[in-house]
């Protein structure tokens, strides 16, 4: 599992496999009352905690969707790898990008807020295609050493040619199993 402590602010976490582009991360009132800009490639989400503070962001690859017990948020979305150079999940002010670049200075990036744990781990490869995403809101101990509980968030990946929408558990900021894109 990739394990990133990662900076979020301006109530936003964006998921892309094509290049940054401000226009399509506009919110207008119908998104923003669903909490999420839903493109194939190209998906903005409200992190539900306001304010600027750093959590985790535990990402991974496999092949059963399994939702936390301590999702206060659970959903299935369709995601479409584009273009594996520009995979990465990303806050305003930091990036986890999700292929390798070994042409970079890890300790670097790091200090612009840019990761690139694929360059250190060899079991993760995200290919062009279609995926299902969990994405999960999770209050509790992201890793072994976390003394309290606190916000984290995981993405999920798994491979499937015909992805669908669905929210696996009712919470209270508006979406439950009946909501969709």
């Amino acid at each position: 599992m990739i394990k990133e402590n990662i900076l979020v602010s301006h109530n936003q976490i964006i998921i892309r496999s094509v290049p940054f582009n401000e226009d399509i991360q506009k919110w207008n009132e119908d998104s923003l009352d669903k909490g999420i800009i839903w493109n194939k490639n190209y998906i903005v989400l409200d992190p539900l905690v306001d304010d600027t503070f750093g959590c985790w962001f535990l990402i991974d690859m496999t092949e059963e969707l399994l939702p936390s017990e301590t999702s206060i948020r659970s959903a299935i979305i369709p995601f479409e790898v584009t273009n594996e150079t520009d995979l990465s999940i990303n806050t305003v002010s930091e990036s986890v990008k999700l292929y390798k670049n070994l042409a970079i200075s890890i300790e670097e990036q790091q200090n612009k807020g840019i990761y690139f744990p694929l360059n250190t781990l060899q079991s993760y490869r995200f290919e062009e295609g279609s995926y299902s995403m969990l994405f999960e809101i999770c209050i509790g101990k992201p890793t072994d050493d976390t003394e309290e509980d606190e916000v984290y968030y995981r993405f999920i990946f798994k491979k499937e040619p015909y992805p669908v929408f669905k929210v696996l558990k009712d919470d209270p900021y508006g979406w439950n199993t009946q909501f969709s894109l």
